[in-house]
């Protein structure tokens, strides 16, 4: 392979392919110095993609050293010309606008034109590939967010009747449940969730009590620390905490496997066999992650107390007696049910969401990606949200109901 570049004298430059001592011309670049303002370049041979990077190259260097002069590519001699040939002129369109040059073709012969015809050059020349698009008015803008808007609570709440519908007959008429696939739901979203539940649990309970430690010890009331540990992990970080891993682990895996689903066209093939999708994907999620989010609060719950009795018992010298007693004395079973009532409802809004998000699902892969951090964000989002609104609740409820 051999390539002789031009000099001054002779403005050309021409690619070969040797082959046993035998050269075969593929193609060439020739230049002509023309008019002042043009800057003619022939091309000959053949523009493959076999050598359409070196035909790039070098008509980029020729006309990136002329910026001031228009370029005129005469095709007149090219003997074989694909899409690749195709490319490279939109390339060398877009080199030209960049110099504020213009290019022009010139004798081109019919069969390249007929490839040519696929491609608006007039395009490129205004706006560019490039480019970003103009952005719509503001009038625009707030229609279309407007629709959006409409669009998604319309979604939103027929997606609810409809998870709505599917839960009261499943649960009027159990027999026809799935139990097996229930409880490989429940098996995933509740025993799979129990280490990682557990552990975080635990550790929330130990920092609490580290946390009261320093303040409590100033006043020689270390033994309030049972108090502070065990009424925040039962009635706020233990259901919230249980809530937010759940929704990291169920919530992102029921929208990842009902939006590949949706990819897949499973979903629309579920309603040609006369499949409710709502009773068969969603119901039983519900009712799976609305019975495990509760039975991994109390774990979190136990996990919890037990870490700040073991800061309790090597920091501020309470014994686990002491510390279990009083417990006992501020933490009543109203405490505990109220945990629950939250963890039931977090439970029942991971599910939605998550499966929401899944059925949402448009496009490609990426659709998938963008729908299960949706999921997990809106959880994290409407869970918060929610134990707020038990929180003010409870803090108004009747004194049947208090502590």
């Amino acid at each position: 392979m051999r390539w002789d570049t031009a000099h001054e004298n002779q403005p050309k430059a021409q690619f070969s392919e040797e082959h046993d001592g035998k050269i075969d011309s593929t193609y060439s670049i020739s230049i002509e110095k023309g008019a002042f303002d043009d800057l003619h370049i022939s091309l000959s041979g053949k523009i493959s993609m076999d050598t359409a990077e070196l035909v790039r190259e070098e008509l980029v260097k020729i006309i990136e050293a002329e910026p001031l002069r228009n370029v005129v590519l005469d095709l007149a001699r090219v003997e074989y010309f694909d899409s690749s040939g195709t490319a490279i002129l939109v390339e060398m369109f877009q080199v030209c606008a960049r110099l504020n040059n213009k290019l022009k073709l010139d004798n081109v012969p019919a069969r390249i034109q007929g490839l040519l015809d696929f491609v608006d050059f007039k395009e490129f020349d205004s706006a560019g590939i490039l480019q970003p698009r103009s952005q719509p008015s503001l009038l625009i803008q707030l229609g279309e967010g407007a629709l959006n808007v409409y669009t998604t609570g319309r979604d939103i709440l027929a997606f609810i009747g409809g998870a709505v519908e599917a839960l009261i007959k499943d649960l009027s008429h159990p027999g026809k449940l799935r139990w097996d696939g229930l409880s490989k739901l429940v098996e995933k979203s509740g025993t799979d969730a129990v280490p990682i539940v557990t552990i975080l649990s635990f550790l929330m309970g130990a920092i609490l009590a580290f946390q009261a430690a320093i303040q409590l010890r100033k006043f020689g009331a270390n033994i309030f620390v049972a108090d502070l540990v065990g009424l925040s992990i039962v009635l706020e970080m233990g259901p919230l905490l249980t809530g937010l891993i759940v929704s990291g682990r169920s919530g992102a895996a029921f929208a990842a496997h009902i939006g590949t689903m949706q990819l897949n066209e499973e979903v629309d093939a579920l309603r040609v066999m006369g499949i409710d999708p709502m009773r068969y994907l969603v119901s039983p999620r519900i009712i799976a992650v609305a019975f495990s989010v509760p039975c991994l609060t109390l774990i979190g719950d136990l996990a919890g107390i037990i870490g700040g009795c073991v800061v309790a018992v090597l920091s501020l010298d309470i014994t686990p007696t002491g510390y279990f007693n009083q417990l006992h004395k501020v933490l009543e079973l109203s405490d505990v049910l109220k945990g629950l009532t939250k963890s039931i409802v977090f439970g029942i809004e991971i599910a939605m969401i998550g499966c929401l998000r899944g059925f949402q699902v448009r496009g490609g892969a990426e659709s998938v990606g963008s729908a299960t951090t949706s999921a997990v964000v809106t959880c994290i989002f409407i869970l918060t949200v929610t134990d707020a609104i038990f929180s003010i609740l409870f803090y108004y409820s009747p004194p049947v109901f208090k502590s």
